[in-house]
């Protein structure tokens, strides 16, 4: 195999292969860019800051609700 080729074909494959690689990684960088924005708007929604939990974000709100609804049921019975 190797025999049949000489030394330019074989390097210029081998930047042929080099390339793909970089076009590889380069999706795949910009996959996890992606990912990481995602979480991050996830754990702001959540209301989950590297302090622990905020008083802000969906759990925050959906919280707030419940204990109105509670307060609202306990007023009618």
């Amino acid at each position: 195999m190797f025999d049949e080729l000489t030394m330019g074909q074989l390097r210029s494959q081998i930047e042929q292969h080099l390339l793909m690689v970089e076009e590889v990684l380069g999706g795949m960088d910009t996959f996890i860019q992606r990912l990481e924005k995602r979480v991050s708007r996830i754990e702001e929604g959540l209301g989950i800051e590297p302090e622990g939990i905020s008083a802000s974000g969906w759990v925050a709100d959906l919280q707030r609700v419940k204990t109105e609804l509670s307060s609202i049921r306990n007023l009618v019975k």
